[in-house]
């Protein structure tokens, strides 16, 4: 069984090669269609309104209509989502949407991470030990903005980052992962006192 549904997104459009001025809605329309070789056709995208725009940086808000799969095992089970198709391509399962999602949310944190484990690091050289406090906010209210330029506090799914300070040079920054739940096999954990991964 499939029902089409629209699906509104807030999306970000950066453009280093835009040749006008403004951000039109032909334009964003066109950008959104070519997301991920998709080929949507132009009518399934809708432009509500650029919301917001700089020289190099516009906001449009939009609905694109998508194709969505449900299944169930039995006539009298309940429905359930199996796959979603953009524009022309092939249907994706749902699980293989969801850890596409979810790969691009963990190295969105593993960035956040990092970008903090600098600011904890700049602080240390010049303070000669890192900031001596137990959660993030505080955290980032040391660091912000002498040591940091983006404000860090939540993970890209949400989350709060959890900072541990393991000794006066060591520390821990943890993401609890898509679940949410600190301590399980999904965790992303930043610690000072290993080798940084690649």
């Amino acid at each position: 069984m499939r029902r089409t549904v629209k699906v509104l997104l807030l999306t970000s459009l950066v453009f280093n090669a835009c040749t006008s001025a403004r951000l039109s809605h032909d334009e964003a329309r066109k950008k959104i269609a070519e997301i991920g070789r998709s080929n949507l056709v132009p009518d399934a995208i809708e432009i509500r309104r650029i919301v917001s725009q700089t020289d190099t940086e516009a906001i449009a808000e939009a609905s694109v209509t998508l194709a969505f799969q449900f299944k169930r095992t039995k006539p009298d089970s309940e429905w359930q989502i199996a796959a979603v198709r953009l524009g022309d391509r092939d249907w994706i399962s749902l699980d293989e949407l969801l850890s596409a999602i979810n790969e691009g949310r963990r190295k969105v944190t593993i960035e956040g991470l990092r970008k903090l484990a600098d600011g904890i690091a700049k602080y240390r050289d010049r303070n000669g030990s890192i900031p001596d406090t137990r959660d993030i906010v505080s955290l980032t209210n040391v660091l912000h903005p002498a040591y940091i330029n983006d404000l860090v506090r939540e993970d890209a799914w949400g989350h709060p980052i959890d900072y541990q300070v393991s000794s006066g040079t060591a520390f821990k920054l943890i993401s609890p992962g898509p679940d949410g739940r600190r301590g399980t096999a999904d965790d992303i954990v930043l610690d000072s006192s290993q080798p940084a991964a690649p």
